[in-house]
């Protein structure tokens, strides 16, 4: 049996149709599973105006159950003889079984009676009357709404429901909307509703009707008719990513190929042109060598005609008509006069205008660019003191989404150097989880501080960052900036960088760096635990986060670790260290300074030169170095692990020769100041009592 659930809305935004793809076969395979429904396969298609799950070989019945209940014991049912008692008897009564299928088993010590039965599974159909209610309201999205009197939301208004079971209608309602075997067809080259009699009939149903359910086969119609109207062309590309957008924004995919005037190409720099044809959802045109034809695609819903694409290549000539006199306008005074400007813009009420801002932004990528030893200080500052100044031109009021790339052509028309041309340009990257990322240190210096003191001023004005709600796009920038800096290998120390971040606000409040602290360890967190990092190494390396580079690197080396045969050994070694520190601490026993002249025993006489040993190996070279571990970029973390194991033998011995808590305060003193200088270099890379023992039995 094949079943097909369609909800049909009114135009569905594009991210909701593609949440609704990902979301729904996994919610439906939590539904059959959780209700032992048997079935073979599980499909998805959207349309903007429909929802549709398909199931392939779903089960008429639900698994039969057999289900098993204990009884009285066994002496007490049964007489010497062997012979039911009246007790037996009434037990096979309530379960609805007869004495002779009575079993016997034994739990525990005794032996009990046990009743097992076989329970029929339900009909597929009654289950799903029952359940596509539910299942449809689970359904979620980014903003959704409620229509009329219904309690439910969803991402626009349902207007018809279809639930096929074969050639059986599944009954059910979602508020006063029942379903039926009835669907629509495109929105305007057909008429409807139109009844389909299964499945496979509800598919050549649409096909008939203009409408394609399968938004791969949508997109794969429009690349076969990209290639036949380009054939004239001897090489062309184009964003596949758009050709997906498009395919998602129609029922029934044609292609008009469209053109544009070729003198646009001379006056404007190609990025203001890809973005008026992206505004008209078209799609640019590309040469081998990545210039723009003059011509673009676009993608109507069925209907293709001489009228609509003079329509849309009159509306892309008035776009451009606009943006060559607000180029022309803006280029008549210097770049760096539009700082007047700025200060006309306000970037929050609380925390004065972008003028304001941007010399914040200066001081502290003056002060990144220092802590990473760059040499073009002075081409970065200029840099960060123009990084918003295209804010102000009429080019990015009409067409924000090209700020950066404007700000950076302004710059260098100006007369800027290159350095801070490319600063102004790139300071944004990455706007978004793949985008590129800057070319030079001193752009990803500018970027670091641009989102520092966004996120910072954001926090001191109070914005509400509880549940999943992010209207200024604090943990998406957050984000980016702890990937920039995974990603080019920065060695910053945060916690400095988040001091001096504050202290460019006067209107901070006291508590502001441990928030910020706490609000970065929550976005560490998470992307680690997205990269594959189990919970526990995440808890033990994040213990501090000076450098968020090595915690990266950290996490990896100790994740592999953690598989080799040796560590689990290991760890319970390093734990007994931490643990006793601990309870000393817990005891009100302070710690003294360690002194060579107070060992005594062989055994922690051999730990202390075992720990010299590994310590120096690790790259270490002073007990008061602070994180040695964290000072060289290209820090083998696995190595010193392998390293720290070699000190396991050393732990075990003083553990089992040595008694810490001695009478002898002086011996108890030194010998917790020891195993104190152990955990320091075990905690420069982790909190190991926080890593959690594999049992090497397993």
């Amino acid at each position: 049996m094949n079943f097909l659930l369609e909800i049909g809305t009114e135009e569905l935004p594009l991210q909701d149709i593609k949440n609704s793809l990902r979301q729904l076969p996994s919610l439906a395979e939590k539904m059959l599973i959780g209700n032992e429904i048997p079935f073979k396969k599980i499909l998805s298609f959207a349309t903007p105006r429909r929802i549709v799950l398909y199931v392939k070989g779903i089960a008429e019945h639900q698994r039969d159950k057999l289900i098993e209940k204990t009884g009285p014991p066994k002496d007490i049912s049964f007489d010497q003889d062997g012979k039911p008692t009246k007790t037996a008897q009434g037990f096979a009564l309530s379960q609805k079984v007869k004495v002779s299928q009575l079993v016997i088993k034994r739990i525990g010590k005794k032996e009990v009676v046990c009743a097992v039965r076989k329970e029929k599974g339900k009909l597929t159909s009654s289950i799903l009357k029952k359940k596509l209610p539910e299942l449809i309201s689970s359904l979620s999205f980014k903003q959704p709404m409620r229509w009329g009197e219904t309690e439910l939301s969803f991402s626009r208004p349902i207007r018809w429901l279809l639930a096929l079971l074969d050639e059986k209608t599944i009954k059910f309602q979602v508020e006063k909307l029942n379903s039926s075997n009835l669907t629509y067809g495109h929105h305007f080259l057909s008429h409807g509703p139109f009844p389909a009699k299964n499945p496979v009939d509800y598919f050549n149903t649409l096909q008939k009707n203009f409408v394609i359910p399968d938004p791969e086969l949508r997109i794969s119609i429009i690349e076969k008719e990209l290639e036949k109207e380009l054939r004239k062309f001897p090489y062309y590309k184009f964003n596949p990513d758009l050709v997906e957008e498009a395919g998602n924004l129609v029922e029934y995919p044609a292609l008009l190929l469209c053109t544009m005037e070729k003198k646009y190409l001379k006056i404007l720099p190609g990025k203001v042109i890809e973005s008026a044809i992206k505004r008209l959802k078209g799609i640019p045109l590309r040469d081998e060598r990545e210039n723009l034809l003059p011509f673009f695609v676009i993608i109507t819903n069925g209907t293709k005609n001489e009228r609509i694409k003079s329509s849309y290549e009159k509306v892309l000539r008035a776009k451009l008509a606009d943006g060559e006199f607000f180029y022309q306008e803006d280029l008549k005074k210097p770049f760096a006069e539009y700082r007047d400007d700025i200060k006309k813009i306000i970037f929050h009420n609380q925390l004065g205008t972008t003028y304001d801002k941007v010399q914040r932004i200066e001081e502290l990528a003056t002060k990144i660019g220092r802590d990473l030893d760059l040499r073009e200080i002075e081409s970065l500052k200029r840099g960060a003191l123009l990084c918003k100044n295209d804010l102000a031109t009429r080019m990015v009021r009409e067409f924000p989404e090209l700020q950066g790339f404007i700000g950076g052509c302004y710059s260098s028309l100006s007369g800027e150097n290159k350095l801070t041309s490319l600063i102004v340009e790139e300071h944004y990257l990455p706007r978004f989880p793949g985008d590129a990322l800057p070319t030079k240190k001193e752009t990803i210096a500018v970027g670091i501080a641009d989102r520092l003191i966004t996120i910072c001023g954001y926090f001191i004005v109070g914005i509400d960052l509880s549940g999943s709600s992010d209207p200024y796009g604090i943990r998406r920038l957050a984000n980016g900036l702890i990937e920039l800096i995974w990603k080019k290998q920065l060695k910053l120390n945060l916690h400095n960088l988040l001091e001096k971040t504050a202290s460019l606000f006067p209107s901070a409040p006291p508590s502001i760096d441990q928030n910020l602290v706490d609000f970065f360890r929550q976005r560490l967190n998470l992307l680690l635990a997205l990269g594959g990092i189990p919970a526990d190494i995440r808890a033990a390396v994040l213990t501090d986060f000076s450098d968020l580079d090595a915690i990266r690197k950290k996490s990896e080396a100790l994740k592999k670790w953690k598989k080799t045969p040796s560590s689990s050994a290991s760890l319970v070694a390093f734990s007994r260290v931490a643990n006793i520190l601990k309870q000393a601490k817990n005891r009100g026993i302070g710690l003294v300074p360690f002194n060579e002249e107070f060992l005594k025993e062989e055994a922690e006489k051999k730990l202390f030169s075992h720990y010299q040993n590994c310590r120096g190996r690790a790259g270490s070279t002073s007990a008061k170095q602070a994180l040695p571990l964290q000072s060289s970029p290209c820090k083998d973390y696995f190595s010193i692990l392998k390293k720290f194991e070699e000190l396991k033998p050393s732990i075990d011995s003083f553990f089992d020769n040595i008694l810490v808590m001695d009478k002898n305060v002086a011996l108890r003193n030194n010998r917790l100041a020891l195993l104190s200088l152990i955990n320091q270099e075990f905690l420069k890379l982790a909190d190991f009592s926080r890593i959690e023992i594999t049992n090497e039995k397993k």
